[in-house]
């Protein structure tokens, strides 16, 4: 039997900064200046299982164009249960029904209005004014023109708004923040002076575009509908990158094991991880710190299994000699001492907070943690490598199936909450 993950202490828990736990609860919670923080004690409680098998699934290897898909960005159902599906690779936002059934295609490459150049994300206004007669409005947003476009729930694009931005920031819109915001992820837009380093060196160069804590910094903005920046929630740290020499030129990666700050919005606030530890800041509708909620359990330390398997991942046809070059310049560079923490962030249409640990490479199976409104510890959820979760409520998830070929698909799979 199927169980609707439905808690009675919603995001009311997280606004009001009640400091009093819930009443199956003895986490030791405090309170200061009006900031709820919540310290849960580690354990391994399994919260709810997923089915293996769908209820629903979009997509096709082969057939009519609606049902091929190249590169899902965001799949998110609207007040009716339709589904809406943007495909960054073929610029187009497609809508189906409840049944999978394709209801209309929107968009398509381009500068012009419902145009888009790089798709990254489409998301359902579905909390709108009870006065407002359309209820499957869409706020699609374009990441390398800096802009978001609001259609009808017919199709017709009712208005492009330019994100506010300093000069030195790029705008990545992750998703919505409440019914008349949106959440966007700003990072450094750093172009060094190329006639400076003219005859210099090129590890100085690409250091000056890549390295040092200052690229790394990230901010999470609101901006309104209109464009009109709200204000800037948090501060918080993208992957960091090194750079070496390699033979007359240089080359820049990803430093193994580095953490990377994320957030989610949705009518209840949004929610903030730094990606360092077990641990997430949930800030209210005005954007205030209304609470933080941790386990108290430290990520794995770092070990050199996990270079090596780091090394491999992903590469069957690499050798051993190969393995060990990349093993060495990774070595050349500082690594963390220990894994990541939390990797990504979302909230449940009922309230509740998923926090996804860092998975290492070759893992078939990704934890999800899941906190209650109030910030209560509720347990774990374990999901497939091949399923990304894009939402969840109404005891299901909605995500994206990639399977052995490649091929994408939108899935929605069962729910079941385990009670103790």
């Amino acid at each position: 039997m199927r169980h609707l993950l439905f808690l009675s202490l919603v995001a009311a828990c997280v606004a009001c900064g009640d400091s009093e736990a819930s009443p199956s609860s003895n986490v030791p919670i405090t309170d200061s200046a009006g900031i709820r923080v919540v310290t849960n004690p580690p354990g391994d409680l399994l919260y709810a299982e997923l089915a293996e098998e769908p209820t629903l699934s979009i997509g096709q290897l082969s057939g009519l164009d609606e049902m091929l898909f190249g590169r899902i960005v965001s799949a998110k159902r609207d007040a009716v249960g339709n589904v809406v599906v943007a495909d960054g690779q073929a610029h187009q936002i497609r809508t189906f029904d409840a049944e999978g059934r394709h209801i209309q295609s929107l968009g398509r490459e381009g500068e012009g209005p419902g145009e888009f150049r790089t798709l990254g994300g489409a998301w359902p206004i579905r909390y709108l004014e009870e006065t407002d007669v359309d209820s499957r409005q869409i706020i699609a947003a374009d990441s390398e023109l800096d802009r978001i476009t609001r259609f009808s729930g017919e199709g017709t694009p009712m208005g492009t708004a330019t994100l506010a931005e300093r000069d030195d920031m790029s705008i990545r819109t992750v998703g919505l923040a409440g019914p008349n915001a949106v959440l966007s992820r700003a990072s450094p837009y750093n172009l060094p002076d190329f006639a400076a380093f003219r005859g210099g060196s090129v590890v100085n160069m690409m250091e000056t575009m890549f390295g040092g804590e200052e690229n790394r910094r990230v901010l999470f903005v609101r901006h309104r509908l209109d464009g009109g920046l709200v204000d800037t929630l948090a501060e918080g740290r993208d992957v960091a990158m090194a750079t070496l020499a390699q033979g007359n030129g240089a080359r820049s990666f990803a430093i193994p094991f580095s953490s990377q700050s994320s957030a989610a919005g949705s009518p209840y606030g949004v929610v903030v991880t730094d990606g360092v530890a077990y641990e997430i800041r949930v800030f209210g509708e005005d954007g205030s710190l209304r609470m933080i909620a941790r386990i108290d359990d430290a990520p794995p330390v770092r070990t050199d299994e996990h270079l090596e398997r780091y090394a491999g991942a992903g590469r069957s046809d690499a050798d051993e000699a190969e393995i060990r070059e990349r093993i060495d310049r990774y070595q050349q560079v500082a690594l963390p001492d220990s894994l990541p923490g939390y990797t990504d962030v979302l909230f449940a249409e009922e309230g509740e907070i998923w926090a996804r640990r860092y998975r290492l490479p070759g893992e078939s199976m990704r934890r999800w943690d899941i906190f209650a409104a109030d910030g209560v510890y509720l347990g774990r959820v374990a999901v497939p490598t091949s399923f990304r979760i894009e939402e969840v409520g109404r005891g299901q998830a909605l995500g994206v199936h990639t399977d052995v070929l490649g091929v994408q698909r939108v899935q929605l799979r069962d729910l079941t909450l385990i009670r103790p």
